[in-house]
């Protein structure tokens, strides 16, 4: 094993404290530069604290930074190297501008440990995940961009940086989601796989959506899904987008679809296929995979559970390449050590249709999709339950996408959002882990807000399953597990048509559309037409729309597994009320506006500015500095001390 140092420090301090590091179970783990892993991130959070550990191949210089869209200008960072001598120097930075990072006169990261060897670099340091600093940024639940850089040489000076060059980079992650892991596996565990076969995906379509029909595997009996994952295959992380598996409304034959693979716009795709509309599980591009609560699990073999499942694939080949060949596909892990809930799976948001249009040019759009409660009433009461509890949540849209919020509603009163994501990336969507269970109840409305950015954009974007098209989903993982398994809304076309000016409407059955009657200069116009081709989009227009997605009628769907899928085809086109009135919606609780942030502010803000000033001067003692940063760190964990080990979950490195 390679000869290793490790020190124990506080910010910016360089006297060894100690010749050991901390023994700390981390959560959540991630490569960032994913193509080479050669920068390695861990971290794990609790109610005020996040703590983040670095392991990167270098002997030089490391940077790692929150940001706010994936760029160094506005981004938070700390940068920290060890030199030869073992000293260690650690600096909270901050960027205006695509050029060497400013220390921070308030320094709020605190490093904890680190340590080399003759190929790596480890840095251990925390903050909390609110600093009241303008130059801060505060960690909040949702997307997370997170920015990396190293240096294969040390500083010639501790505060002076080198230009990183191409070791650098972006990712999006979901810092604050549950863990990825929940402790052992049983020992029983099994996998099943549902892939691809090498699949000749096409070049000359962008987008494509294969579709594989799949026989279940006899497992002998009811068992319990405790995770899944993606298996994607090596090189192609690009070009698969996301990866859905569903269960069919209809009975089908397994034996029959056994192995049988359509494009969509095939005109051999199977009639039957158009049943399987119940989704059981969601991957998205640059999401992992998820470990259920230990109290539930997906359940599979029982009487009832599906004997055929068809798995939906979206390519999105860009470049057009030619002559990729792709395996990818979803790995189930299941136990026979049955949990004590059957776990749920409820689409929320849109219907993925053309009754979801967005005016171009605009700055901030929102497009509304209800659970309504009669809906959700109606499928508790067939399982004679009065509640259902929420686990994880998952969102999906594309490109023009760039905020999600599930939005709970009780007697007219807004309650905590169920999940949030202020800064969503159609790069990275993943199924996330609540930290705490939410009750959902008779009579509550479930509301998926989605706001997209059209500014690029020249013409309407609709619903659709192209990249360029849109979509509003989301999905709820929950327990007990119910029928229920779509409860969406979309504005009703009638609603579209008058906020264009239509004084009379009527539904062609021959069109598919609705058309309108009056006035006569517009009459025998479909919705489609005036949409695509109207011309004269204002912002007064662009309100005008927007208030037909808040105030309309809708077309709501309750599909239960049990539907038929022409009950769910006669539910598209009947009209319901309007979303509800929202009498006190919900207001996140700014803490930087409580006196006792506000003072701790000042407080570490005084402190820093006093290390600052002497940055360049004789080395503050480490135990004055330790002692001052600790009186703001509330319930801060008690770390025990051990030597430097190597995250099973990493590849290994050879130490």
């Amino acid at each position: 094993m390679a000869a290793f140092r490790t020190r124990l420090f506080v910010v910016a301090a360089v006297t060894v404290m100690s010749a050991t590091c901390l023994e700390t179970t981390f959560t959540h783990s991630a490569y960032l530069d994913s193509a080479h892993e050669k920068y390695y991130l861990q971290w794990m959070y609790d109610a005020d604290i996040i703590t983040f550990r670095v392991e990167v191949a270098t002997l030089g210089y490391v940077g790692f930074g929150i940001s706010p869209n994936g760029d160094m200008t506005g981004s938070d960072i700390v940068t920290g190297f060890v030199t030869d001598q073992g000293d260690t120097f650690f600096y909270d930075r901050y960027a205006t501008a695509r050029a060497t990072p400013t220390i921070d006169a308030s320094q709020d990261w605190t490093l904890e440990a680190s340590g080399e060897n003759g190929t790596h670099t480890f840095l251990q340091f925390s903050r909390n995940l609110v600093l009241c600093d303008d130059t801060d940024r505060t960690i909040k639940a949702g997307t997370t961009r997170v920015i990396w850089a190293y240096h294969e040489e040390d500083p010639r000076h501790d505060t002076e940086l080198m230009y990183h060059g191409e070791t650098r980079g972006a990712r999006s992650l979901m810092l604050l989601s549950g863990p990825q892991l929940t402790g052992e596996m049983p020992e029983d565990v099994q996998s099943m796989e549902f892939l691809n076969d090498a699949y000749a995906v096409p070049y000359k379509r962008v987008t494509n959506y294969l579709y594989r029909g799949f026989k279940v595997p006899d497992v002998g009996g009811k068992k319990h899904v405790i995770a899944f994952e993606p298996v994607v295959q090596p090189g192609h992380e690009g070009l698969v987008h996301h990866i859905f598996l569903y269960a069919c409304l209809e009975d089908l034959n397994p034996d029959l679809y056994d192995g049988v693979q359509h494009l969509r716009q095939s005109p051999d795709y199977p009639e039957d296929w158009r049943s399987c509309k119940v989704t059981i599980i969601a991957w998205d591009v640059g999401g992992a995979g998820i470990h259920y609560p230990e109290q539930v699990g997906l359940s599979v073999g029982a009487p009832g559970d599906p004997t055929f499942l068809l798995m939906e694939t979206h390519y999105n080949n860009v470049q057009h390449k030619k002559g990729i060949k792709d395996s990818s596909g979803i790995r189930l892990l299941y136990t026979s050590q049955l949990r004590e809930y059957d776990l749920g799976f409820m689409q929320l948001g849109m219907e993925v249709r053309r009754t979801q249009a967005i005016p171009p040019g605009c700055q901030s759009f929102v497009s509304v999709g209800t659970c309504y409660p009669d809906c959700l009433e109606n499928a508790m009461e067939e399982e004679s339950i009065d509640k259902i509890n929420v686990v994880g949540v998952h969102f999906h849209a594309h490109l023009a996408a760039r905020k999600m919020r599930m939005r709970h509603v009780r007697n007219g009163v807004e309650l905590p959002w169920l999940g949030s994501d202020e800064n969503f990336d159609f790069n990275f969507q993943q199924t996330v882990r609540l930290q705490r269970e939410v009750e959902v109840l008779k009579g509550d409305y479930l509301i998926l807000e989605c706001t997209y950015n059209t500014e690029d954009r020249r013409e309407t974007t609709y619903g659709g399953a192209r990249t360029q098209d849109e979509m509003c989903l989301g999905h709820i993982l929950h327990y007990p597990n119910m029928k229920l398994r779509r409860c969406k809304s979309n504005p009703h076309r009638a609603a579209y048509l008058a906020a264009l000016g239509a004084t009379g409407v009527t539904f062609s059955a021959a069109k598919n559309d609705f058309v309108v009657t009056r006035p006569p200069h517009m009459a025998g116009k479909t919705m489609k037409k005036l949409l695509h081709h109207f011309a004269s989009w204002n912002e007064e227009l662009r309100q005008k729309f927007q208030e037909v997605q808040i105030t309309g009628n809708t077309s709501a769907i309750c599909l239960k597994k049990d539907s038929s899928y022409e009950e769910y085809h006669q539910q598209k086109v009947t009209m319901r009320e309007p979303p509800p009135v929202i009498l006190r919606p919900y207001k996140e609780t700014d803490v930087c506006k409580t006196p006792p942030t506000v003072a701790s502010s000042v407080k570490l803000r005084k402190e820093s500015n006093e290390y600052i000033n002497g940055i360049h001067g004789a080395k503050r003692k480490s135990a004055r500095k330790r002692g001052s940063r600790r009186k703001t760190r509330k319930n801060h964990r008690k770390l025990n001390l051990s030597p430097w080990r190597h995250h099973s979950g990493a590849r290994k490195t050879g130490w």
